[in-house]
């Protein structure tokens, strides 16, 4: 993230991403709770004029890992 206030909505589908930022601790965001990575073919979907300004949501994230049979389920 830059040192700009990040924006509350997902650069991808415009709802709230649910970022713990700008807060004292990272460990108030989703993805540091659930230890995610995000895809660079994800990270690529992001507009460049949002890259380090806005948190990709859970939602999308896991819906580009069904997508992309990231996820298995058991």
């Amino acid at each position: 993230m830059s040192n700009e206030k990040p924006t509350k909505l997902c650069p991808l589908c415009n709802q709230p991403n649910q970022c713990g930022q700008p807060k004292s601790s990272k460990d108030e965001c989703w993805c540091f709770k659930s230890n995610v990575r995000f895809p660079k073919a994800l990270l690529n979907q992001v507009p460049k004029e949002k890259l380090g300004k806005a948190c990709i949501c859970q939602q999308c994230v896991e819906d580009f890992a069904k997508k992309n049979a990231i996820i298995h389920k058991c």
